[in-house]
């Protein structure tokens, strides 16, 4: 089930194509979630926008011959953390960024997935879904927010965080496992945050 319409589908064809018009529609549509991802994955804004930007101008300039628009977002998440990585290994960090094994933390806060939050209820509701996520790893979050909020596939997943496919299966099994006594009420607070 492609989570894209045909409207855009076919804006994705022209793209491919070298449209500029298409081009900007979809870095404007997909901004969002990679700034996101990269502030999840433990970097600064500023860090985050220029490797948006470095990304896309690879884009801008390479063969468009992605497979499909799901390919298309799959290539340009992959492609952040790719940078994220290689930047942090570039610098000499301090305490402020921690890499562990060659991993950034990834951070998964609600003022991530929704920049501006306006009511109080909702930072309440925030502040409890926080408080449920805390539970997860680093990794955990990680992983369940690139199948369940990014809904890219298993082996997507896996080339991303550097695992096999039955491994992110599992780490996925295990968060979700972790997170089930809790489950209902994250459920009710997402839709109640979102909904609001």
């Amino acid at each position: 089930m492609s989570a894209f319409t045909p409207e855009q589908e076919k804006l994705f064809c022209k793209f491919k194509e070298g449209d500029e018009d298409a081009f900007s529609f979809f870095y404007q549509f997909f901004i969002n979630d990679l700034y996101a991802y990269g502030l999840g994955l433990g970097a600064k804004s500023e860090w985050v926008k220029d490797i948006i930007q470095d990304v896309f101008l690879k884009v801008y300039f390479k063969e468009k011959n992605y497979e499909s628009l799901a390919h298309f977002k799959y290539f340009l998440l992959k492609s952040v953390k790719n940078k994220l990585y290689d930047f942090y290994k570039s610098k000499a960090f301090t305490s402020s960024v921690e890499i562990s094994g060659g991993r950034q933390n990834f951070i998964v806060t609600t003022t991530i997935l929704d920049d501006i939050i306006g009511s109080e209820d909702k930072l309440i509701i925030q502040q409890k879904i926080d408080k449920l996520l805390s539970k997860l790893t680093a990794r955990q979050k990680e992983a369940i927010y690139l199948r369940f909020i990014q809904e890219l596939d298993y082996l997507q997943i896996a080339d991303i965080l550097n695992m096999t496919v039955p491994a992110v299966r599992k780490l996925i099994f295990r968060s979700l496992k972790r997170l089930k006594e809790d489950q209902r009420l994250l459920l009710i607070y997402l839709f109640l945050l979102y909904t609001a």
